[in-house]
């Protein structure tokens, strides 16, 4: 015999089992059984059987309280409790020894005074919806007629209320008057009990990043609304997906499951006007992580035009990742006023990367070929201090913009025209202007009219009144010489 076993020296015999069983019985015996059981009371209890039909609870009285096990389970159908586990409910029948509970009183009908009596305590009672009116629902209640307002219905949403015709659901009466010939129930206090801590349990989802299913209610044109079980949250259109999404009600159908990422919980007073933003793109690994090992600055890529604006293109060059053209990025050979002259919103098109800012998510592109750019030798074709022909392109506040060749242009400012020719030219005038310096890191070409003509006559002007206060004063020193020398030769005689 091996006594290394505690467990040997731990066996109870037959007798020993007996005792404590009955040990037990006594006990359970011994405590004070509650005698004030009556129907409507809410009580609570302790979990300790589950059968395939009925929960069985000890809520102290002489015998277990019976509670249906649909009634302990969640809208999959699975139980929400287990052995040990605290249940409250409201006393049903307590008849020839068996205690009923559920979660609200049964349908059997009640004096007006005793129906007052439950709107006062604010005790769940349940109805059957009979009717569906222009307000909302109309109900049978403990034998009575009442009116749920729509407002009342439910903490969600409620598009169709004719899916609630037939069906037995708990209320709570709110008002009783005539007699009780006007009665009016809701189920919002029921809903709304429970709804704080499951507010707290979705903000806590969203600081832990915790992927929730639920499932689509309805789909508008700014978001989609999505059921997480006793609440909705609402995915803006900008968190669907990390691809641009427009027509949401091709993707998405009212009842498909989705996965989603709570992003924030802002609760407000009453907690059903509560909102719950969420996220459906964010469940899925951003693009914008592979962008550095995928794209690169000089790369050729052909990408899908999304969308056109006044001042460019956006093209999308992997899913979920877009890049700008820029309208002056468009085309060497022409002014383009619109993109919509150069590409179309589907087509797709090779540009160029310019540049990838990953902080700011944003990447700018080029349609123009690099191998045809004009101005690779630039510096050559105008050479700063020669005089070239152009076309007038435009006026604007600073000067005029001038053609000088497909892709070349350059700018003459007001203050490098002579102050005859300022106002002259008008666009399509072919005029010739002076190159008087050349950036081609930023593309850019000062030039200059009618300025060198008229320094090279300012020139001239002070050359020629030098030369006139020269001649002059050799003429006075010449006169001064032949007095003085006059005066001399009358001397001597």
């Amino acid at each position: 015999m091996n006594s290394d076993k505690d467990d040997f020296f731990d066996e109870q015999s037959e007798n020993d089992q007996a005792s404590d069983q009955l040990l037990k019985m006594l006990d359970k015996y011994d405590r004070k059984v509650r005698t004030d059981i009556a129907p409507g009371m809410k009580v609570t209890g302790t979990v300790t059987r589950i059968g395939t039909e009925y929960v069985f609870v000890d809520i102290g009285a002489k015998n277990e309280a019976l509670m249906k096990v649909v009634e302990l389970s969640g809208e999959n159908g699975m139980l929400t409790v287990k052995t040990g586990d605290k249940v409250s409910a409201f006393v049903v029948s307590d008849k020839a020894d068996e205690i009923i509970l559920s979660k609200s009183l049964g349908g059997q009908p009640v004096p007006v005074s005793e129906l007052v009596e439950i709107m006062n305590s604010g005790v769940p009672v349940q109805g059957k919806v009979t009717g569906i009116n222009k307000g909302g629902l109309n109900v049978k209640v403990m034998g009575y007629r009442a009116f749920c307002p729509v407002s009342q219905i439910d903490i969600k949403f409620t598009e169709d209320i004719n899916s609630f015709l037939s069906k037995s659901l708990d209320f709570v009466v709110t008002k009783v008057t005539e007699g009780g010939r006007n009665v009016v129930v809701s189920r919002i206090p029921l809903l709304e009990q429970d709804l704080d801590s499951r507010l707290d349990s979705l903000q806590e989802s969203a600081g832990n990043r915790t992927v929730l299913k639920g499932k689509i209610t309805r789909i508008t044109e700014f978001g989609l609304f999505v059921d997480l079980g006793k609440v909705e949250g609402l995915v803006h259109i900008s968190e669907v997906s990390w691809e641009r999404a427009e027509k949401l009600e091709e993707l998405f159908s009212p009842g498909q499951e989705i996965e989603v990422l709570v992003l924030k919980v802002e609760k407000k007073q009453p907690l059903r006007n509560s909102k719950i933003s969420l996220s459906v793109k964010q469940v899925m690994e951003n693009p914008w992580t592979t962008v550095k090992s995928r794209l690169s600055v000089g790369q050729s890529v052909q990408g899908k035009v999304t969308r056109l604006t006044n001042f460019g293109a956006f093209v999308e060059l992997i899913p979920g990742v877009e890049g700008l053209v820029h309208i002056s990025e468009m085309s060497w050979e022409k002014r383009v006023h619109h993109p919509s002259e150069v590409v179309q919103e589907g087509s797709f098109v090779n540009v160029n990367i310019l540049g990838i800012d990953e902080n700011k998510k944003t990447i700018s592109l080029s349609l123009k070929d690099i191998s045809n750019d004009p101005w690779r030798d630039v510096e050559s074709r105008f050479p700063v201090g020669s005089e070239v022909s152009g076309k007038v392109a435009k006026k604007s506040r600073y000067g005029y913009f001038i053609d000088l060749d497909t892709g070349i242009t350059g700018l003459l400012v007001f203050s490098n025209i002579s102050a005859d020719k300022k106002d002259s030219f008008k666009e399509g005038d072919v005029i010739n202007v002076n190159v008087e310096s050349i950036d081609t890191e930023n593309r850019r070409i000062s030039l200059s009219h009618g300025v060198s003509e008229a320094k090279n006559n300012q020139k001239e002007i002070s050359e020629f009144l030098q030369t006139q206060r020269k001649e002059s004063h050799e003429s006075k020193v010449s006169t001064e010489f032949g007095s003085a020398l006059l005066a001399a030769l009358k001397g001597k005689k």
